[in-house]
């Protein structure tokens, strides 16, 4: 029975909350969309794929895999930062399982994330006057949790205010959900320590951000190895996919253009739903430090593919599901026709496309390249992937920095990770 079960819903989010724990000396590894495996590790991550589940799906999903692993010494539920998928029908879940209160941190100060008075904050603006007000999947219409929670699910939700944490703590805590507020990493350092003082830390819920005290409060202190292991990642051209449709992700990529030799291809319609044949030219390719593949150069771009699909009996909730197979299918083949063993992804959705096509059941987040950023591995392939709206403008770059200066991890890590392999 793993220490921690992390249950997570998409697979971005998976990643970039397993790396905490990573980071923290304990062994971890995530299931993509319930993987069956022998637990050998400190923590498990569930990626349950329920954020574009209907929402009895995702409670059942949440239900049944929780029950496999009820016995953890420590449950973490982790949510999306802005609130998006079925948060209140996947905490109902768990709270039918341990019938116990439910502390939830949605705060994540370092990517722009704060919640003050129940109200969660996107960069500054309440979440539902942000762009995820425009996500396509998943719009956020409302900005005060209790409300959001309880639009899904008929369950309790309690809000924390800051000056409020230890009294509510020391009180009679009913069965439901706690949402406290928190604005900076030292309020969420707070929270995890009165909760654990208090010995209330066994259920608890959040983003990466309250996931990164978390693992440093259940860290393991193992022998560390001075020993270094150096990751060899061919990457000339660096492969990057982009299917997130997200301002920030865009931005990302317009500014990598002006820094670095880019070949920058935008799929059209048919070449994104696979009526016609994909492939770079030869040539194009020689000179280039970065190939992206991308589905949109402007948001607005979206209405391209929706015309695309009612001129093709297509329904337009389906475009989403479609094309991230077809990135999953190029990306795939361009590691193998370009003969290399890392990828950089933005978006979970995108992700989960490719390591669809590459048939991959599981994935060690092996180190934090930058803020929301994660190295993963699976046999050999490396894959460096963040969510489309984490990040600063530079982030590109400083992946690539991180590249060239290569990547290096503890050969004691590496040794736990290669044993599973055989």
């Amino acid at each position: 029975m793993p220490k921690l079960l992390v249950i997570a819903d998409d697979l971005t989010g998976s990643l970039d909350t397993g790396i905490q724990f990573a980071k923290c000396g304990l062994f971890t590894k995530v299931a993509i969309e319930s993987a069956f495996f022998e637990v050998e590790e400190d923590t498990i991550v569930l990626d349950t794929e329920s954020r574009h589940s209907a929402p009895d799906e995702a409670y059942y999903r949440v239900l049944v895999l929780t029950k496999l692993f009820k016995n953890a010494d420590y449950v973490y539920k982790k949510t999306d930062s802005t609130l998006r998928g079925n948060i209140g029908m996947e905490f109902k879940a768990i709270l039918d399982i341990f019938n116990s209160p439910i502390f939830f941190i949605p705060a994540y100060p370092e990517q722009g994330r704060v919640t003050k008075n129940g109200v969660q904050y996107v960069d500054g603006k309440p979440v539902a006057e942000s762009p995820f007000a425009k996500d396509p999947l998943n719009p956020v219409r409302k900005s005060f949790i209790p409300d959001i929670i309880r639009e899904q699910a008929d369950i309790k939700v309690f809000v924390v205010p800051k000056d409020r944490y230890e009294a509510i703590l020391d009180g009679d805590l009913e069965t439901g959900i706690y949402v406290f507020d928190g604005e900076t990493r030292e309020d969420l350092e707070k929270i995890g320590f009165l909760l654990k003082e208090k010995g209330l830390l066994k259920y608890t819920a959040g983003s990466a951000g309250f996931a990164e005290t978390l693992a440093n409060l259940t860290r393991i202190n193992r022998q560390k190895s001075l020993s270094l292991l150096e990751l060899q990642l061919e990457a000339k051209p660096l492969i990057v996919i982009c299917g997130s449709i997200n301002e920030r992700s865009l931005r990302q990529i317009e500014y990598i253009k002006g820094r670095r030799k880019v070949l920058d291809i935008i799929l059209s319609p048919e070449e994104a739903f696979k009526k016609k044949r994909f492939f770079p030219k030869i040539s194009d390719l020689r000179n280039c430090e970065v190939l992206v593949v991308r589905t949109l150069k402007d948001p607005s771009d979206i209405e391209l593919y929706k015309e695309y699909a009612i001129a093709n009996s297509i329904k337009p909730e389906d475009i989403p599901s479609i094309v991230s197979k077809r990135l999953g299918e190029i990306s795939a083949s361009l590691l193998r026709r370009l003969k290399q063993n890392v990828i950089v992804v933005f978006g979970g959705d995108t992700f989960l496309g490719i390591v669809r096509k590459l048939d991959i059941k599981w994935l060690y987040p092996l180190l934090e390249v930058d803020k929301g950023v994660v190295l993963s591995e699976w046999q050999g392939k490396f894959f460096i992937t963040k969510a489309g709206g984490f990040g600063d403008e530079d982030t590109l770059e400083r992946i690539i920095n991180s590249i060239e200066k290569g990547f290096r991890i503890s050969t004691e890590v590496e040794d736990a990770y290669r044993r599973y392999y055989g």
